[in-house]
């Protein structure tokens, strides 16, 4: 085993396996989004990485990219497909425009600007000032129909992420105690929904440094995560700040028991998506470590509340109107097999109440091999971390990644 490890941690095999965690990404399946316009007897579809492009061809008045010779003066048929949840902009001889989305409750609203160009931006002004609710329906759709919501709904969203941040700071996962650290990592989602399959790659660098108060088992833990993630083309932007006490309960040679209150506040944008908000959380979790021979068991527990707050994206008013309790339980076991070596495995169930999300339980599984150098370097340690995570609605999850220990 020793050997082994030692060839993972050479630097031909830490080159190797961050190449393999940085090539994760592979040719997308299908757009996030895709217009089927009819007029006539004719109909084409287009796809599309950005809902922004997407509506640019309605503003413009330049549905004859997709239909060669469109008519804007005659009456046409629109299926857009806004990341799973369907909705139709109709337009009549007269240039009025009929906007549904059945998911959402919204049927029949109709605008009249006396061409189609003018009528689709009463409906875009309508969504940008989130009139009657408008834009808030059709965003809390997509949390509770769909697995493709940046900020909520999903393993992959702002609201899990945290989630799952929380519970590892305060000493759940794959990494035990060790809770300082650079962490770049790759992960790929993937999600089957509606006959489709779409897959999310998304690149991670947390950060996060613990403040000690001397000897008395008392720290301040923060950390600040950044993330980049791509769902088929469509890119979105995410960072977290978080900050938790760690309280010593019971601190001998044989058991370790700590509470974790912390405060965490997120944000996530994707014009692509047209997706974005901030959501802020606080949570509580127990952590027990019993150490016997050369193991060492865990055990973790969290509850947390989280809830959102509108943000502007590219001057659309985003508003969902989330406020969830999440409940996160672990246990993990870590061989010290010699005298530098550890393996650390982990198993975590997590669950959702409050605002209905599409995805509200999954479990995570994760394996770290871990290696401490000599005191005085530069690094304490280095860990190789792998993860699965799978959900219902035939979720999945692989992650790959280097923790660098300080």
């Amino acid at each position: 085993m020793h050997n082994l490890a030692g060839k993972f941690f050479s630097k031909k095999g830490v080159a190797l396996f961050l190449a393999t965690a940085l090539c994760l990404a592979n040719e997308a399946k299908a757009d996030m989004f895709t217009l089927h316009l009819q007029q006539g007897a004719i109909d084409e579809t287009q796809g599309f990485e950005s809902i922004i492009d997407l509506f640019d061809r309605y503003e413009d008045g330049t549905l004859d990219s997709i239909i060669s010779g469109y008519n804007d003066t005659q009456a046409s048929f629109g299926q857009i497909d806004f990341r799973g949840i369907p909705m139709t902009l109709a337009f009549d001889d007269n240039a009025v425009l009929t906007f549904n989305v059945p998911d959402a409750d919204i049927n029949n609203l109709t605008f009249d600007g006396g061409s189609q160009e003018e009528s689709f931006k009463l409906l875009k002004d309508w969504l940008k000032d989130n009139k009657d609710g408008l834009m808030k329906k059709i965003l809390k759709a997509g949390v509770e129909k769909t697995p493709y919501d940046m900020v909520a709904g999903n393993p992959n969203s702002l609201m899990a992420t945290m989630t799952d941040t929380s519970f590892q700071r305060a000493g759940g996962g794959v990494l035990g105690n060790f809770v300082s650290y650079i962490s770049p990592n790759a992960s790929r989602h993937s999600f089957d929904f509606d006959g489709d399959t779409k897959d999310a790659t998304v690149y991670s660098l947390p950060l996060a440094k613990t403040f000690k108060f001397g000897d008395s088992g008392y720290a301040l833990l923060f950390d600040m995560p950044l993330t980049y993630a791509d769902i088929e083309g469509s890119v979105s932007y995410a960072a977290q700040l978080g900050l938790g006490l760690k309280i010593p309960v019971v601190d001998n040679n044989s058991v370790k028991w700590n509470l974790i209150p912390a405060g965490r506040v997120g944000a996530i944008g994707s014009e692509d998506m047209l997706s974005g908000g901030i959501l802020y959380s606080g949570t509580l979790t127990s952590d027990l470590q019993m150490p016997v021979g050369e193991f060492t068991y865990g055990l973790t527990n969290m509850v947390g509340y989280i809830r959102d707050y509108s943000l502007k994206v590219d001057d659309y008013e985003i508003e969902y109107d989330l406020q969830n309790t999440v409940f996160k339980n672990g246990v993990s076991v870590r061989w010290d097999f010699a005298d530098k070596w550890a393996l650390n495995g982990s198993y975590a169930y997590t669950f959702y109440t409050g605002s209905e999300l599409f995805i509200d339980d999954y479990h995570d599984t994760g394996l770290a091999l871990i290696r401490k150098f000599e005191k005085g370097g530069f690094f304490s340690g280095m860990a190789l971390v792998g993860n699965y995570a799978f959900g219902s609605n035939d979720y999945q999850a692989y992650r790959v990644g280097i923790n660098l220990l300080f």
